[in-house]
C-alpha cells in the first residue's frame, strides 16, 4: 500500500479534527437550546398557571381567621395580614334599564375581601375581613355605564400581604360579638397569582352559594 504523502496525511488529519470539532460544537450546542427550551416552557406553564414562588410571610403576619377570633386584641392596631384577595359578588336588582346602562341596578360599589389563602371562597367561607380603603369606601366602582367593575390594580384572586389597620365597632347591647368591622388598607405586596383552575372553582361556587340564597326572583348575581 502506497504510503501518504506527508501534506496529505496533514489535510486529511485537519480535515478529520475540523469535522470533530464542528460535531461536538453542534452536539454541546443542542443539548444547551433543549436544557433551555426546557427551562423556559416550564418557567412559562409556570406563570400560565399562576404558580409563582411563594415568599415567606413577613415577621408578625396574621392571617384573617386568627384577626377575627381575636377582634378586641386587634382593633385599632396596624398589622400585615396575608390572605387571598377577592371582589364580594354583587347582588344586583332587576329592573329596566336603558340601552347605554344594562347594570343600572347593580351596585355603585362593592368590597374586596380577603380570607385565609388556603380557603375557598364562598358566601358561607369563615374568616373573611373586609378591605376599605384609608379613607373607609370601597375598593372596586362600577365603570359608568357598564356591568363591569374597577378595583385598581388589585389582582382577583391572588394573595397578598396586606398592611394597614384593624377595625371592630362595639357590639350592640346584648350582644357580645361586633357585627361591624373591617380593615383599612395602606400598602399591599403581591405574593401569588392563583391558577386558572383555582379562579373558576372559586367563581363558581360563590355563585352557587349566592343563587342558594336568593329568595326571590327580582334580583340577579354579578360574580
Amino acid at each position: 500500500m502506497p504510503n501518504l504523502p506527508e501534506k496529505k496525511k496533514k489535510k486529511i488529519s485537519v480535515s478529520l479534527i475540523l469535522s470533530l470539532s464542528i460535531s461536538l460544537g453542534l452536539f454541546f450546542f443542542l443539548i444547551a437550546f433543549v436544557i433551555f427550551f426546557n427551562l423556559t416552557n416550564v418557567r412559562y406553564l409556570q406563570y400560565l398557571r399562576g404558580e409563582k414562588g411563594e415568599i415567606n410571610p413577613p415577621e408578625g403576619a396574621l392571617i384573617p381567621s386568627q384577626i377575627l377570633n381575636n377582634k378586641p386584641k386587634y382593633t385599632q392596631q396596624r398589622i400585615i395580614v396575608r390572605g387571598r384577595v377577592s371582589p364580594e359578588p354583587a347582588v344586583c336588582e332587576k329592573k329596566e334599564c336603558p340601552t347605554n346602562d344594562p347594570c343600572c341596578g347593580c351596585p355603585s360599589e362593592r368590597d374586596l375581601l380577603i380570607s385565609d389563602s388556603e380557603a375557598v371562597l364562598t358566601s358561607k367561607t369563615k374568616g373573611v375581613l373586609r378591605l376599605l380603603d384609608p379613607n373607609g369606601k370601597s375598593l372596586c366602582q362600577r365603570q359608568k355605564f357598564s356591568c363591569e367593575y374597577s378595583c385598581q390594580d388589585w389582582v382577583k384572586e391572588a394573595i397578598y400581604d396586606v398592611g394597614g389597620t384593624f377595625y371592630a365597632e362595639p357590639p350592640p347591647p346584648g350582644w357580645k360579638l361586633s357585627l361591624e368591622y373591617y380593615f383599612k388598607v395602606e400598602s399591599k405586596n403581591l405574593v401569588k397569582t392563583t391558577s386558572l383552575g383555582e379562579s373558576a372553582r372559586n367563581v363558581f361556587n360563590d355563585i352557587k352559594e349566592m343563587f342558594k340564597q336568593l329568595t326571590t326572583s327580582g334580583s340577579y348575581v354579578l360574580p
